[in-house]
């Protein structure tokens, strides 16, 4: 009988099953075969060399062969042929396996160039394309490419625009890009120095999203612009924090070497935040945090030769630390008496820098009447002997620079040793006492001469020589 459907390769031919002879007893209807049919049609039976119709002289059931009539006693040449195939489809009674034995291949294609086989290693699969074993499966592994096959790749077809993953050969690097070919610059590459996004660039964006908040973009790089934002797609800068509303740091700094004890406002290993003044009317507040003596530390650095010596409006400076407020939309100066910066200790406000250039202090109240106050200010020029000229009256000074550090009108060293560092405060106090004790004399030695030139001169005469120099006395 011809063989109907696609032709196969004749090299494979598929292995036929032997028959199954057996004898009727007139009462036996069910027979039992070496193989199961999958249905009548795959089996031909002989009762005498008289095929039965498979549509009605018997059934099948697995390896059960039932007549629906037992044959007759005496019966000794029933047999059964098993069928190769089923029209057009490969019939699995052939046998439980077709085994090409690793040598051979299953050829696709007329140039024999294309075929699937198992014969370069034990558990493998390998799929030759065009003459090249491109494709090979192991265990849980499609490998593409091989030595004959330099630049692979898998390409996504998406109608007007393609994408591919592929390995480009000459540069040594695995890719992710639009289009086809390598010729396409990749949006990412992968290769032994590193990652790279958007190498070429081109006005790709690169943004991550993110579940934890309602913002546009966690990260959001705008390739156009060059800014890099963070929960923003339109920042202002080359970087931008954006927290909405939130009232928590934006930013913090941390180091495993910090372990500061005031948890109470940041974690341990926090050094330095950055945060809204205000949650409802903004402003910045940088606080750093230290386990020493110091907390902040700002420096301005500036060129050799660069420092101005200008005692002007326009002077400048390393640091510049400068107040303005708005208006019609621009920084402008403060107005009159407006306070340009403060310095807190801790919620007490203790220093005022103002708009016409006034400095205030909230100083202690400490007087030095007990003292002799131009002594105390003369030990002061002594104790540094720069450009002092020396008095008659200095040996009669009996303060010293110990003294002067004593009453904290100097400072000292971490030793105790006295310094020059000067109490700008402490010494306006002591200058104004300065000022009172000599008004105090003044007016002593006043009453002094008054009463000398009443008794040289008589009363009028005296009140005339004091109205002669508009001296008036107090009384």
């Amino acid at each position: 009988m011809a063989y109907v459907g696609t032709p196969l390769d004749t090299t494979n031919a598929f292995q036929s099953l032997a028959g199954k002879r057996f004898s009727g007893d007139a009462s036996t209807t069910d027979f039992t075969l070496d193989s199961s049919p999958n249905s009548t049609l795959d089996i031909e039976v002989f009762v005498e060399n008289v095929r039965q119709d498979p549509n009605s002289a018997y059934t099948v059931s697995g390896t059960t062969l039932g007549f629906t009539a037992a044959p007759p006693s005496g019966t000794n040449n029933i047999y059964v042929v098993h069928q190769a195939k089923a029209v057009g489809t490969i019939d699995p009674a052939v046998g439980s396996t077709l085994d090409l034995n690793g040598a051979a291949e299953l050829v696709l294609d007329a140039d024999a160039d294309t075929a699937i086989s198992a014969d370069a290693a034990d558990d493998q699969i390998d799929i030759k394309i065009g003459g090249n074993d491109d494709f090979k499966l192991t265990a849980k592994t499609l490998a593409i490419g091989g030595a004959a096959a330099a630049d692979t790749m898998v390409v996504f077809d998406g109608n007007a625009v393609d994408y591919r993953l592929g390995i480009d050969d000459s540069a040594d690097a695995f890719e992710i890009g639009i289009g086809s070919t390598h010729a396409t610059t990749p949006q990412a590459t992968f290769n032994s120095t590193g990652v790279v996004f958007n190498e070429a660039a081109n006005d790709y964006d690169f943004r991550i999203e993110t579940s934890g908040n309602s913002y546009t973009h966690m990260v959001f790089v705008e390739s156009g612009a060059g800014e890099f934002n963070i929960n923003d797609s339109a920042g202002e800068g080359t970087i931008t924090f954006n927290q909405a509303a939130e009232d928590g740091f934006i930013i913090s700094l941390k180091s495993s070497d910090v372990a500061h004890s005031v948890t109470g406002e940041a974690q341990a290993d926090t050094y330095l935040r950055m945060a809204k003044y205000s949650a409802t009317q903004g402003g910045g507040a940088i606080v750093a945090y230290g386990e020493g003596g110091e907390g902040l530390y700002l420096q301005g650095v500036i060129g050799s030769g660069q420092g101005s010596t200008a005692k002007s409006t326009s002077a400048g400076a390393p640091v510049i630390i400068k107040g303005t407020k708005e208006s019609s939309n621009a920084a402008a100066a403060m107005a009159s008496n407006e306070n340009c910066a403060v310095i807190l200790n801790h919620t007490n406000t203790r220093f005022i820098f103002d708009a016409e250039g006034d400095f205030h202090a909230d100083s202690s109240s400490t007087t030095f009447d007990a003292y002799d106050d131009a002594q105390l200010v003369r030990a002061y020029d002594l104790s540094h002997g720069k450009g002092v000229i020396n008095s008659k009256f200095d040996k009669f000074v009996a303060y010293n620079h110990e003294k002067l550090a004593e009453l904290q009108l100097v400072g000292r060293e971490e030793n105790g040793t006295p310094n020059h560092f000067v109490n700008v405060t402490g010494m306006q106090r002591l200058h104004n006492g300065a000022i009172w004790q000599q008004y105090e004399k003044h007016n002593q030695l006043l009453e002094a001469v008054y009463d000398l030139a009443k008794e040289a001169v008589g009363e009028e005469k005296a009140n005339a020589i004091l109205d002669k120099h508009e001296v008036k006395r107090l009384q």
